[in-house]
């Protein structure tokens, strides 16, 4: 038996999937504010990233950093955050996509994973006739730094995401994902900073094309954004998008029990990893 791709049920000769036609899809890059093009192809060969002529397939092992983002890197060429687009696969269950990006890295649009997910909905989708299997976990797996973490547990898919920040415009929050609604709940959220933070991540070189537009900023109680929250907890639903488009890395879908508390790229990735090397050594 094999799991949903879209996680809602586990279900027998899941395919793998792809897009059904080429993709172009432009905007602006939030870490270093360029602009870029990137244009998406059918394939079935799994998500590979081309820069420059360099392919470079997701998998664990090409993640080269983890600083605010999810950058993937081969022989000195770097894409970077991928995690946004990543996540838009995971929601429509694409295991297979050729992208050829123009660029550092990929476009922010408007700092969620909706507009990837609608324009490839307008592209279409094709099954491959090919069947994928789960990563069934069977042992605990965690990856840890002071008092942020995230652990995978085996048992029936879920996602428990806890964040706690001192600004009172965020708080803890808490969210519980059991595969169902992707798009209506959390493809629409969208990436956020303190601003209080803006200017040290400018001055490592990083969000220098965010702005009101395509991130959610915050100042002590108060959000900066004129037009609001798309939701009373679109943070944490934000690191929810985030942390699905990281094990989507793994290139399936897992079927195990994931719980993150405070977490980032950095510890999503470390947790894909040692899912990885379990894998390698069983298999």
């Amino acid at each position: 038996m094999t799991i949903s791709l879209l996680f809602h049920n586990l279900v027998p000769d899941m395919k793998r999937m792809t897009i059904a036609q080429t993709l172009v899809i432009r905007g602006t890059g939030i870490h270093r504010g360029g602009d870029i093009e990137i244009v998406l192809y059918p394939s079935d060969q799994g998500i590979v990233f081309v820069k420059d002529g360099q392919s470079i397939p997701a998998i664990p092992e090409n993640v080269v950093d983890t600083q605010l983002n999810t950058t993937i890197g081969l022989s000195g060429v770097r894409i970077s955050t991928i995690e946004h687009l990543m996540s838009a696969f995971y929601g429509l269950g694409i295991t297979d996509c050729t992208i050829e990006v123009r660029g550092d890295e990929i476009p922010v649009i408007d700092g969620s994973a909706l507009p990837y997910v609608m324009h490839i909905q307008q592209a279409g989708l094709k099954k491959l006739g090919l069947e994928i299997s789960p990563v069934v976990i069977t042992d605990t797996i965690r990856a840890e730094l002071r008092d942020s973490w995230v652990e995978v547990t085996p048992g029936s898919f879920s996602v428990s995401y806890e964040i706690d920040f001192d600004a009172q415009a965020i708080g803890f929050q808490r969210l519980i994902f059991d595969g169902s609604h992707y798009i209506r709940d959390i493809a629409p959220a969208r990436t956020f900073g303190l601003l209080k933070d803006v200017e040290a991540m400018r001055s490592m070189g990083l969000a220098m094309g965010g702005g009101l537009h395509n991130a959610v900023v915050v100042d002590g109680k108060d959000v900066l954004n004129p037009e609001g929250l798309r939701f009373a907890d679109e943070f944490v639903r934000h690191k929810m998008l985030d942390i699905l488009g990281d094990l989507w890395i793994l290139g399936a879908p897992i079927m195990g029990r994931i719980r993150a508390f405070k977490a980032n790229h950095m510890l999503h990735v470390e947790c894909v990893k040692k899912i990885d090397k379990l894998l390698g050594s069983q298999g």
